[in-house]
């Protein structure tokens, strides 16, 4: 994750901003039947906040652009929109909900980007997902313009690529995902098509379409989720910052939405909605980060092969107030284990130890990375890693 703040050259280039309002009556007679059958998200709207979600479409210039994308983005982010609003109930978080760009007729607004390179250009030759997040967000940037109180989602004719960038200081970042979402197997045109293709089969799970619709669609939610402050969370096989999004298609039907097959970890919901992209009550004139002064185990950097718990030295203040922090651990035997979260409520300093949790026994000789990221009442968010090996 790449948290650090870059400075461009804007150059002018063309770019097209397109806009798409579906259009409510449906062509056949099938509309009531599917809505009867499953949940259906409601009509995005114009919440007309500061920060929200801007919703791009790369195509390189060897790549064609898909039809129908513009009613298919609309689609999906219906789908986005009602995930993170249903979360933040159900932990019982108070927000308006996640918002977009809208052009002057109340339409929701995609940039289309027709890059000036072909598609190798983006993506190097081998494959560099650093270079190709590079390349896109300068490019992106100079035909948009700078996207502070925005976050990018990227939809990319130029690879298969599914990873995010936030960048906290500016309220912003990129998360980029494969175009391929607009294949006519992974996203309806309408909203009704699509929860049916999401839900077809989720129950029986033996619907190799239904399946890639939830994954893709689900993806969608999770690279937004690290621009929002969220690391991974293999804790629970439900969370969607694990894998849990393979089983979207679950919370639009009636007989196991209740069960929140797909859900946020209460840590992560906590944390988007401290983000000025959910939170309804922020001091627009703090944008100073808390400070992270001390992040380390409490004896020593190295622990041993076998441990399972520990305990980590943290000290952060910040002089508005502190809302919570998480800790993901990252090797050790784990593959990105969130091991520790706190729920701040407001203090302006917290100094204690933290007992840590992995779901196993830390193995011997491994490389470890911890990574803490806290956010303030503000939305401010900040992030240290620091880095440790497993004794034998």
């Amino acid at each position: 994750m790449n948290a650090c703040l870059r400075f461009w050259i804007f150059i002018s280039i063309p770019q097209v901003a397109y806009s798409f309002n579906e259009n409510k009556s449906l062509e056949d007679g099938k509309a009531q039947e599917v809505s009867s059958k499953w949940i259906i998200p409601p009509p995005l709207q114009n919440l007309k906040k500061d920060y929200k979600v801007r919703l791009i479409y790369f195509v390189p210039s060897d790549c064609e652009t898909k039809a129908n994308y513009l009613r298919k983005c609309e689609v999906l982010m219906r789908v986005v929109s009602d995930f993170y609003m249903r979360e933040m109930k159900a932990h019982g978080l108070r927000t308006s909900g996640l918002d977009f760009e809208f052009d002057e007729l109340g339409r929701l607004k995609v940039h289309h980007v027709k890059a000036r390179n072909p598609a190798v250009f983006y993506t190097g030759n081998p494959f560099d997902v650093a270079r190709l997040l590079n390349t896109q967000q300068q490019e992106i940037w100079e035909a948009t313009g700078f996207s502070r109180n925005r976050a990018l989602l990227v939809f990319s004719e130029a690879g298969a690529v599914a990873e995010a960038r936030p960048l906290p200081q500016v309220f912003s970042g990129l998360a980029c995902v494969s175009a391929q979402v607009f294949r006519d197997e992974i996203s309806g045109n309408s909203i009704e098509s699509h929860i049916e293709l999401l839900s077809g089969d989720s129950v029986s799970e033996n619907n190799s379409s239904s399946l890639e619709a939830q994954t893709s669609n689900g993806v969608l939610i999770h690279e937004l989720g690290h621009i929002f402050g969220m690391l991974h969370d293999t804790r629970d096989p439900r969370n969607v910052m694990m894998r849990g999004y393979d089983s979207l298609g679950k919370l639009f039907h009636p007989e196991t939405v209740l069960l929140r097959p797909v859900r946020f970890s209460p840590a992560h919901a906590r944390m988007a909605a401290a983000t000025r992209f959910f939170s309804s009550s922020f001091d627009e004139k703090d944008n100073k980060p808390p400070s992270i002064i001390r992040f380390a185990p409490s004896d020593s950097l190295s622990l041993k092969s076998g441990t399972k718990s520990f305990e980590f030295s943290i000290k952060i203040k910040d002089s508005s107030g502190l809302s919570s922090f998480i800790v993901l651990q990252r090797g050790g035997g784990q593959i990105d284990a969130l091991v520790g979260e706190v729920n701040l409520e407001g203090k302006k300093v917290f100094n204690e130890s933290v007992r840590f949790k992995c779901p196993r026994p830390l193995l011997g000789d491994q490389p470890l990375i911890y990574i803490m990221n806290v956010i303030d009442v503000n939305g401010n968010l900040a992030q240290r890693a620091i880095n440790s090996r497993v004794l034998p």
